[in-house]
């Protein structure tokens, strides 16, 4: 398996990789050894799984994917950040160090990797961090998150054959409501196909709420919608939207709010195609 993997690291791109990893997985599955490490990575102190973590390890801190990947979006000590599909919580804490006076909001709905996210917030005493076990969906009450190898690709819209677990589910519109949230500066979703029923539900009343959010979709895990149905919706909100790093069935919706585009004065406009991130990455 390694020559395989050295050989396929070889000869394809980042993007290509990242769009042929959830078949590799399927046949060379990773596996959690009940294991949990604690590491110092990018002046943080991370609890993490080893090798099922490795991935989203790869693409944080020093490396971070949204903050590099969206100009379009700078942070300031008193913002709100709201971060779906939380994981482990590296971009979470990033996040938080960037908005010292503000908040950020870690969703995640897989309970082992909610528990490391919460274990990372206390480890670096993060106390502007908000952790929250819940799916977000088109509906509150509660759905299945189905398991895909690793710790990764966990969806509650593709079902997998194998495991999975019950969680509490929330709308984007409930979920804003239950934390007094009235303004939210960048929202980072990251939820495995869930993107199109909790956005293609939203009142576009409270997506004006937001101000810049990327959306990392996945056209090949919910096959009721295509990424131009959430553009059209977004837009409707009043969003301006970019598409990036689009792999296959995978890729970037970068939307701003149309009231919150116009820079400061002696800032420069964001570059809106410099970034080659690959698409799937997840932290």
């Amino acid at each position: 398996m390694g020559v395989i993997k050295r050989f396929v690291r070889g000869v394809l791109p980042e993007p290509a990789r990242c769009a042929i990893r959830p078949i590799y997985r399927r046949f060379f599955p990773l596996r959690e050894d009940g294991n949990v490490r604690i590491a110092r990575i990018g002046g943080f102190h991370i609890a993490h799984r080893g090798g099922v973590d490795k991935d989203v390890l790869a693409y944080s801190f020093a490396r971070d994917l949204f903050f590099r990947g969206v100009p379009e979006y700078r942070p300031a000590p008193d913002h709100v950040i709201i971060d779906v599909g939380a994981h482990i919580g590296t971009f979470s804490l990033l996040a938080a160090s960037r908005v010292p006076r503000g908040r950020v909001y870690a969703i995640e709905a897989c309970e082992r990797s909610y528990d490391l996210c919460r274990i990372n917030a206390l480890l670096n005493r993060a106390d502007n961090l908000d952790v929250s076990h819940l799916a977000l969906a088109d509906r509150a009450g509660s759905c299945v998150l189905y398991h895909e190898s690793g710790s990764c690709g966990h969806s509650i819209v593709d079902s997998h054959e194998g495991l999975g677990e019950r969680v509490r589910s929330l709308t984007l519109a409930g979920f804003l409501e239950s934390k007094a949230i009235r303004r939210c500066h960048f929202l980072k979703m990251n939820c495995e196909g869930a993107e199109f029923p909790i956005l293609l539900s939203t009142p576009v009343d409270v997506l004006r709420r937001i101000e810049v959010m990327v959306v990392l979709y996945h056209c090949d895990k919910f096959r009721g919608a295509t990424e131009e149905a959430l553009v059209s919706h977004l837009k409707d909100a009043g969003f301006e939207t970019t598409l990036r790093n689009k792999t296959g069935k995978r890729g970037w919706i970068v939307a701003s709010s149309r009231s919150a585009q116009a820079p400061a004065p002696g800032v420069a406009a964001p570059n809106r195609t410099a970034n080659k991130s690959p698409a799937c990455a997840r932290p």
